[in-house]
């Protein structure tokens, strides 16, 4: 074990920590449990008083009126209307006879276990849980006298066919069809929503978009027949009421009898019990700061209970929108990803030791990567390259068709490649930014399944910028700053454009330096990411500090500070990069001192930028207020944050809480030894408790407690490649 007490004051402090990380992570994380003795009075919005299940798939909102009835209204990860529209699986409420006995009502979110447990104010016990294996959703309860048995009743949520609905962001009208539910004698009920073929989603994209025929060809129709749904059944001999939640494109009949085989399967809670057992023990992060921890847990909860899919969690209210009918499926900004936001929750995952979730993620990406290839084929006239646009559609990777323009099928000035939203026009950085976090999963894991995506992009940004300067650096024109510093014109108008963005030179800096650190790429691939190396210009920058772009038009249209992308994502300038020799962090601290925009919530990522900066008083601020939100208006969970800058429950911000704490404690220097730094940017006045992931499979443990920290590293020998900096006074 490592002591460094000499770098630390001693203070002396009595510990508030947890003593049985080492032993019984559960035990600690259940110290973070929503407990509610009392309910709130419902709203005519939404079901106030939900608590958030899931098994990484599946999902529920869980509530009660405390008297008799449970509710859960179900969700998937997979569930997803004629429009490519998110919608939720199912409303299935259950009512329970009243024993006789009277009891205090109790109604527990146990995150150890993933399971929230109810006790009626008629003495009646559930608890409720997503089985990790089968994805069916379980209700466990008490006996019930005489031979009582619950009942079940399933609201329809879609009842009637809907005729000429427009999603968000789409240009054309579809029919949503209505909901199948059948019930069987109160005991049993079958319920689903099956897309109807004829409405040709992806056919639409491809040609509102202009898309080629080949990008047609790149993916199956992933919408047509799409049915999703849940059979719930009553098991009175177990006191247990199952509900198999299942998505296919299957025939009907196909389908019932999968439905009905998963049903039949009811599985023993210790083997779930053990996953999250196991999970938990991955890593954890615990302070001094209660507030801080508990939203850390819980955000750290409802991701797992997210992202076992090659789905992205929805950044816009996840899976846990509780909206009451007739506007149940409703969620701002609809079914797209943002990269901008879609991306913050897959950061922690890499410390965190949570790679089978990240690998989802990655491998979302990887299916779509026939169909970006053939845009990029089609739009561009290249042979080999692939991007994804800042908006990207989880089942095809396709883009909004009303950013593109509507009408535009056939046209062909401006381009194809052009889109008239102004936003995210040129912005196409999300695609290095995705190689980075591939390359941070290959680093921490050795995987190397997904190392041909950075080399597509890398294809792509070599030819689709092919002038030079007259210093022989690649000409980033016309381009644009994230959403910030646009690119509006067409014809390109140079005085009101960018050049040379920050973002985009600073991904392709580090993901080409990445790949030709490590063995990977065929001898030609790697001489053609040496000479792209040397094209790359240098980071914007004037007098001494870091620029958004070489060139800037003279508006902003958002509030995102791109100068700091060069820390992140792209960690050029960070605590841990300080001790390569040669990188000096002024030009970025002094950009972070003199940023453009000082909020952080949401998406905002300053409290990351001043944690990677080493700032322990500034992130020591952010992170306190972030986690003080409260919770959204007509939600009570406290981790289901406002709608912020998208839609609530928002994943962006206690995503960036969580990524923010993790670089607090512990960064990389980003060379092929991948050192690790401790604590680059924590206050002295705080404990500390860690378990976290590094790369090359390393994991440190340690603690910081009366002025000493303590660690050890696993494997040993990774030990001389870890060093601990001084707390600060914050």
């Amino acid at each position: 074990m490592m002591r460094t007490a000499a770098v630390f004051a001693v203070l002396g402090l009595a510990s508030g920590l947890c003593s049985t990380w080492d032993t019984d992570p559960v035990a600690c994380v259940r110290a973070y449990n929503v407990v509610w003795k009392q309910l709130l009075p419902e709203l005519n919005s939404t079901w106030i008083n939900t608590m958030p299940i899931g098994n990484g798939i599946v999902a529920a909102n869980v509530w009660t009126d405390g008297a008799s009835r449970l509710s859960l209204l179900l969700a998937s990860q997979e569930a997803w209307n004629e429009a490519s529209q998110m919608i939720k699986v199912g409303l299935v409420n259950i009512t329970f006879p009243n024993p006789g006995v009277q009891a205090g009502f109790l109604q527990t979110m146990d995150v150890g276990a993933a399971a929230v447990n109810i006790t009626l104010v008629t003495g009646v016990t559930l608890s409720v849980w997503i089985d990790i294996d089968t994805n069916n959703v379980i209700v466990d309860y008490s006996s019930l006298p005489g031979g009582a048995v619950p009942k079940i009743i399933v609201e329809n949520l879609r009842p009637t066919v809907t005729e000429g609905y427009t999603g968000q962001y789409e240009c054309l009208n579809y029919s949503i069809s209505k909901d199948t539910v059948t019930t069987y004698n109160d005991t049993a009920a079958m319920f689903f929503h099956r897309n109807d073929p004829k409405q040709t989603y992806f056919a639409n994209m491809v040609a509102g978009m202009n898309l080629g025929e080949a990008t047609f060809h790149a993916s199956p129709d992933k919408l047509a027949n799409r049915t999703s749904g849940g059979l719930a059944v009553v098991l009175p001999a177990e006191n247990r009421v199952i509900i198999a939640v299942h998505t296919s494109q299957a025939s009907v009949e196909e389908y019932t009898a999968a439905l009905e085989r998963q049903v039949a399967v009811s599985p023993p809670k210790a083997a779930h019990d053990k996953w999250w057992a196991s999970f938990w023990d991955r890593s954890h992060v615990e302070t001094a700061n209660a507030t801080v921890n508990s939203q850390y847990v819980l955000h750290r909860y409802l991701q797992a209970c997210q992202a076992r899919s090659t789905i992205p969690i929805k950044f816009n209210g996840m899976l846990y929108t509780a909206i009451k009918p007739p506007m149940t499926d409703y969620r701002e900004r609809g079914g797209r990803n943002w990269w901008q936001n879609a991306r913050l929750p897959y950061y922690n995952m890499l410390a965190n030791g949570d790679f089978d979730l990240l690998k989802g993620f990655l491998q979302g990406f990887n299916d779509t990567l026939p169909v970006a290839r053939a845009i990029t084929s089609h739009y561009y006239n290249f042979t080999t390259g692939a991007f994804w646009n800042e908006y990207s559609d989880a089942l095809f990777g396709t883009a909004h068709v009303l950013k593109y323009g509507c009408g535009r099928a056939g046209a062909t000035n401006p381009p194809y490649w052009w889109s008239e939203g102004n936003y995210n026009k040129y912005n196409q950085q999300g695609s290095l930014d995705l190689s980075l976090l591939i390359l941070d999963h290959h680093s921490h894991t050795g995987d190397t399944s997904y190392l041909h995506i950075p080399a597509e992009v890398l294809e792509f940004y070599r030819q689709v910028f092919p002038n030079n300067d007259a210093a022989g650096k690649m000409h980033l024109f016309p381009t644009q700053g994230l959403e910030t510093w646009q690119c509006p014109d067409w014809p390109v108008n140079a005085s009101n454009c960018v050049t040379n963005d920050m973002a985009t030179v600073a991904g392709l800096t580090v993901v080409t330096k990445g790949l030709l650190d490590i063995s990977y790429g065929t001898p030609q691939q790697r001489a053609a990411w040496q000479q792209l190396q040397q094209r790359i210009p240098p980071v914007p920058m004037k007098n001494g500090t870091l620029q958004p772009c070489e060139v800037c038009p003279p508006t902003t249209e958002n509030f995102e500070n791109v100068e700091l992308y060069a820390v992140h994502p792209y960690r050029m300038y960070t605590v841990g990069r300080s001790k390569v020799p040669g990188v000096q962090l002024d030009p970025a601290i002094k950009a972070f001192d003199t940023k453009w925009f000082q909020s952080d919530r949401g998406w905002n990522q300053n409290l990351m930028d001043a944690a990677l900066l080493g700032n322990a008083s500034a992130a020591k601020a952010y992170l306190v207020a972030r986690a003080g939100y409260p919770s959204a208006d007509g939600y009570r969970f406290p981790a289901f944050m406002p709608h912020l800058q998208d839609y609530q429950p928002s994943a962006d911000h206690l995503s960036v809480l969580m990524n923010g704490l993790n670089y607090m404690v512990v960064q990389e220097d980003d060379t092929p030894d991948h050192r690790l730094v401790l604590t680059p940017a924590w206050p002295c006045s705080w404990e500390l408790s860690f378990k976290l992931h590094g790369p090359l499979n390393t994991v440190v443990t340690g603690s910081y407690q009366a002025g000493l920290l303590e660690y050890t590293v696993d494997p040993p020998e990774r030990t001389p490649f870890v060093s601990a900096m001084p707390c600060q006074d914050a």
